[in-house]
């Protein structure tokens, strides 16, 4: 590979390390994990000095890059190295031909499964993908929202790859306002909602599933416990709630609204539930039905049209969507 292949990928590594808010790196554990991460793609001849690093990082705090360390971060009188900003990332750097092909390569195979409808997310990240491979996301034509910065998205891959290689695993998790605890689980699927990714597993002596979010799990690791197969077709077992919380013993219901039209027309657009059907159309509003599962995130949606929106029926789903107008009213007194 060309030498500027080695310069790119101690960027790429400092570039991370100056970002973790979790792990403290010395300029010695900075030239560690530059050399580690040359191994992995070369061999163990290809190692760099503490002054290469040095001169990397001299190099990223000048134009174009203009990094801005924190000075005053430290150990004692050790000097120790993260961005001021650590929302900060340093730009794509550009990838040569043979590298394009072999992504490209990567995509055409992926292509195959776009059809599918469980693959149905693969059409977005494929065009994602694929327009920053040609280069096309420089461009003016097209931009793509993504949060690189989400908490816990970097367990992503490695959770996945548990689920697929079938591992045990013990995570450590801390609620919202809770204590921290330990689990063993059996790891089976991952669920995007509401802009967050969830770790749908069973734990080890329970009969339901759970549900973590990634931005909770604090750290997972392998344990030694036969893994334990699901038979549970996901897709199936979403399939009339909206959000990751699938009540027990609980039958889909047929949740009536009335939505005003000056929200409607959104809803109409981006519907609630797969299940959304129009009952009646008037001059004012539209009243419409979902057939669902009753769940905090529904009433959580639900509440967040506020006015706009009116709960007809069920009467239990309407007192409780009542019940929390009154509680927050309550509060701004």
């Amino acid at each position: 590979m060309p030498v500027d292949k080695q310069v790119n990928i101690r960027y790429e590594v400092l570039n991370k390390c100056f970002r973790d808010l979790y792990n403290e790196y010395t300029i010695d554990d900075l030239v560690e994990e530059c050399n580690e991460a040359l191994e992995r793609h070369f061999d163990k001849t290809k190692t760099v000095s503490k002054r290469t690093v040095q001169d990397d990082i001299a190099r990223l705090q000048e134009s174009p890059y203009s990094i801005r360390l924190d000075e005053k971060f430290k150990r004692g009188r050790q000097r120790l190295y993260r961005y001021i900003d650590t929302s900060y990332s340093l730009p794509q750097i550009r990838m040569n031909d043979k590298e394009r092909n072999k992504i490209l390569d990567a995509i055409n195979v992926l292509k195959l499964f776009a059809g599918e409808p469980m693959y149905d997310w693969a059409r977005v990240l494929l065009k994602q993908v694929e327009s920053e491979a040609l280069d096309y996301a420089s461009s003016s034509f097209v931009s793509f929202q993504n949060n690189p910065d989400l908490k816990g998205i970097q367990l992503f891959g490695d959770l996945l790859h548990c689920i697929t290689t079938q591992r045990t695993l013990k995570i450590t998790y801390t609620p919202f306002g809770k204590s921290t605890f330990t689990a063993n689980v059996y790891p089976y699927h991952l669920k995007q909602y509401n802009d967050r990714w969830f770790l749908i597993a069973q734990a080890i002596g329970y009969d339901r599933f759970g549900h973590y979010a990634l931005d909770r799990i604090d750290s997972f690791e392998e344990v030694a416990i036969p893994y334990k197969e699901s038979d549970v077709d996901f897709d199936e077992y979403f399939k009339d709630v909206i959000g990751v919380t699938v009540p027990d013993n609980c039958e889909p219901e047929n949740v009536i609204l009335r939505v005003n039209n000056s929200r409607y027309h959104y809803i109409e657009t981006k519907p609630l539930h797969s299940s959304q059907d129009i009952i009646e159309e008037g001059d004012d509003a539209t009243t419409i039905s979902i057939t669902v599962k009753i769940n905090k995130e529904l009433i959580s949606l639900l509440l967040s049209y506020g006015d706009d929106l009116e709960v007809l029926a069920p009467a239990s789903l309407r007192d409780e969507i009542a019940a929390n107008l009154a509680t927050a009213s309550s509060h701004y007194k």
